[in-house]
């Protein structure tokens, strides 16, 4: 009745490594992203190995025998690191920190012997598999005594799970409502995956429990597994608002006042108040900010400084001397002032071609200008416009 159950697990596994590419290819620029497609492919990699189990094709990949559990036992630690990350991304990792990696590398080193058996041994134990399901569960993992690794791997994993959600409840906690109001899809995206991961480890007790007490092994939960990891996938594909965010959940300044985006004239570059009466460099000013050059992808700091008629160098040094800014801050700030000087005909669906419009050469470069001189995504402050 449950033949399909493999290819299910290997269509899932499928799935997943096209989400793994996918991130890799999208988010390659945020390091935070990394610890994601890990943790992703580890499970994706576990789900494999079930395919190959339930079907036997493992007896043409000896290699994967063994390799689920150290694999298993570093999902719980990749998940805390990706969480923590992206709820702390401006704090640098403590040394305490990498003791997280301590159980997973004594299941490495204690699974090792068995992961360099030979190939009539790997198949002896596969045999012994087939014959009775619980027959894996009776005898040592390498080093490790009998019955120990696998369930004392998943309840690794179901507490990670739970402090992961109890680290998401914390932060929102101590950043309060501004918080949890500009991130609330990042936080739903990091609860979700959380609860993802604590729920395929349960899953994992449970068929644990009836390969214990003698019995095959159970196909429901293995499709609840897999409805759970595609169901996982598709949630974010479809969430901009969670995508926008890979680099880190915004923290509010706790000294900003109730109103979380910043006035319009504080986003374009002004002149400092020393030199606002100079006509020398109002007239630059203004020359620069109408002839919109800057809506050029290619305009750069010696287009910019020919069209004022100056040395690049002295003009870098211009534009920090009235401006108090940087010249790249300077032509981010102009292009992001575009952008919200048109944002009344910008939606979900039309986000990407202003983009381009605004002067921005790709997506990764516009999220963080505007999510640095803005304080929000650009989906949260679409929505909380439209909202108004």
């Amino acid at each position: 009745m449950f033949d399909f159950v493999p290819y299910l697990s290997f269509l899932t596994s499928g799935i997943g490594v096209l989400f793994s590419v996918y991130l890799f290819l999208r988010f390659r620029t945020y390091p935070k992203v990394y610890w994601l497609i890990l943790l992703i492919f580890s499970l994706v990699f576990l789900e494999f190995y079930i395919f190959a189990l339930t079907s036997k094709q493992i007896y043409q990949m000896l290699f994967l025998l063994r390799v689920p559990n150290i694999v298993r036992a570093f999902v719980p630690t990749l998940l805390y690191f990706y969480v923590w990350t992206m709820l702390h991304p401006k704090q640098k990792w403590k040394s305490y920190q990498y003791l997280h990696f301590l159980f997973p590398l004594v299941i490495l080193i204690g699974v090792m012997p068995d992961i360099l058996m030979s190939a009539s041994e790997k198949r002896a134990i596969i045999d012994g598999y087939y014959e009775h399901n619980n027959f894996l569960l009776k005898m040592p993992a390498g080093w490790i005594p009998p019955g120990m690794v696998q369930p004392v791997s998943i309840l690794f994993g179901i507490s990670y799970g739970v402090f992961c959600l109890w680290m998401i409840y914390q932060s929102k906690k101590r950043y309060a409502s501004p918080f949890a109001f500009i991130n609330k899809q990042s936080l739903i995206w990091l609860q979700l995956l959380s609860a993802a991961v604590m729920l395929y480890f349960l899953l994992q007790f449970y068929q644990y429990l009836t390969l214990v007490l003698g019995y095959s092994f159970d196909p429901p939960s293995q499709i609840f597994k897999c409805t759970i990891a595609i169901s996982l996938f598709t949630y974010f594909m479809s969430s901009p608002n969670v995508q926008e965010n890979m680099d880190g959940c915004i923290i509010p300044n706790k000294h900003e006042n109730e109103t979380i985006v910043p006035p319009m004239e504080k986003i374009c570059p002004q002149i400092l108040p020393n030199y606002q009466q100079d006509e020398a460099i109002q007239q630059t000013d203004r020359l620069m900010k109408e002839s919109y050059c800057y809506l050029n992808p290619e305009c750069d700091l010696t287009k910019m400084a020919k069209m004022v008629d100056q040395n690049p160098l002295k003009f870098s040094k211009y534009i920090k001397t009235y401006y108090g800014i940087s010249f790249v801050e300077f032509l981010n700030r102009l292009k992001i002032h575009y952008f919200l000087t048109h944002v009344d005909h910008v939606d979900q669906f039309t986000l990407e071609t202003y983009i381009y419009q605004s002067g921005f050469a790709n997506r990764s470069t516009f999220y963080v200008a505007f999510k640095k001189y803005v304080g929000v995504n650009p989906s949260f402050y679409l929505k909380e416009l439209k909202g108004k």
